[in-house]
């Protein structure tokens, strides 16, 4: 998809959203990092304008937007604040897996309440022995009456703290890999449930990443999103193919936050003279900023073109695989590149650069890191 055939509800939904970003959001994005607190005002007001659980489809009270309608939200937040472009990321993920491979009843019972903003929800699916490994689950699922008891513990779940529901991957038997792995809907506050949060986190400030321990903990029937069986491997494929699209996304976030970047030193190098001209007359600095330029767009076309792609009912995992890398890999660079447009003064945290550094990073390990992601397009180029 190239991001010149956006259409005019698309052209007009991203543009409200570049108002709100650089009118509301971009002002107090750096509070966010710098005392570690959650944008509550954030996430009211977008809750407000329907920005969380827009890909939930109209018949149960959310937009039925498209993957591409969502993203192009999450890229104009991003490019200010990172922070609140990762709600909007993450409350359309698991509203997403419910609608797609939940029971009818766990629809009803939920998606609503996630399309008005009430309720939010966090995946939680790292182990610290299943990071990369994602199928080397241990937490368990043991069937009870009325329902199931869940034991075990994850690590690194974002907003962990603060979600009311937790869509928990779980293994419901003894098997090994994939096959016999689910996912249930665990209520946060639920008794046996702890959560302690990560301390000293680099970037993402605003948003903490927890290590939950359940212990005894009971899940409602009803709360059974996918079943785990040892005879395959659906319980667990069926969320994941889901999940892939979020790889991609992750990749428009950090598309965002390097424009962010982008466009902070192209303002400061009109201005800030040296030598006698200005920073944007010298040609060393222009083809720096000429190279930025041309890794961004590639990361736009990449993007953009997986997501329609999945859109459309052609998903293309390796597409995804390789948008998410490239992206991801180029903001490292555009984010330290831009900074030193700015000299000393882009070292300190008065301007966004340094935490813009800081808060990309991450994207290059979640969500599958750069090494998983080579592996899985080497397997592709060299399969029969």
């Amino acid at each position: 998809m190239h991001i010149n055939s956006l259409s005019t509800e698309q052209i007009a939904l991203q543009d409200a959203a570049r108002k709100l970003a650089q009118g509301v959001f971009k002002d107090t994005a750096a509070r966010w990092d710098a005392e570690g607190v959650y944008p509550d005002e954030n996430h009211k007001r977008l809750a407000d304008l329907g920005y969380l659980g827009m890909t939930i489809p109209e018949e149960y009270g959310g937009d039925g937007a498209s993957l591409v309608d969502v993203y192009l939200v999450i890229e104009e937040i991003a490019k200010v604040d990172f922070n609140t472009a990762l709600i909007v990321h993450d409350q359309n993920v698991s509203p997403r897996i419910i609608a797609t491979c939940g029971s009818e009843e766990l629809k009803q019972a939920f998606l609503p309440r996630f399309a008005r903003g009430e309720i939010d929800c966090s995946i939680a699916w790292t182990e610290p022995q299943a990071g990369s490994d994602a199928t080397a689950v241990t937490t368990s699922v043991r069937k009870t009456d009325g329902g199931y008891l869940l034991n075990g513990g994850k690590i690194f779940t974002t907003f962990g703290d603060r979600a009311d529901y937790l869509l928990v991957y779980a293994r419901f038997c003894e098997s090994k890999g994939a096959r016999g792995v689910g996912t249930v809907l665990v209520k946060r506050d639920s008794p046996g449930v702890t959560i302690h949060i990560l301390e000293q986190k680099m970037g993402a400030r605003g948003c903490n990443e927890c290590e939950i321990h359940f212990d005894d903990v009971f899940v409602p029937a009803d709360h059974l999103v996918t079943e785990g069986v040892a005879e395959n491997s659906s319980g667990f494929v069926k969320p994941i193919a889901v999940y892939n699209a979020t790889r991609t996304g992750m990749g428009v976030l950090a598309l965002g936050v390097a424009e962010g970047a982008f466009d902070e030193a192209r303002n400061y190098m009109k201005t800030r003279s040296q030598f006698g001209k200005t920073l944007s007359e010298m040609q060393g600095l222009q083809w720096m900023m000429s190279d930025m330029r041309v890794q961004i767009e590639a990361a736009r076309a990449l993007c953009y073109n997986a997501l329609s792609m999945i859109d459309a009912g052609k998903p293309d995992p390796i597409l995804c695989s390789i948008a998410k890398l490239q992206s991801t890999e180029m903001a490292q660079k555009v984010t330290h590149d831009a900074m030193q447009m700015f000299g000393g003064y882009g070292y300190f945290g008065s301007l966004p650069l340094e935490r813009m550094v800081r808060d990309v990073r991450m994207l290059t390990i979640t969500g599958g890191t750069t090494q998983i992601h080579k592996n899985a397009i080497a397997a592709a180029i060299f399969r029969d």
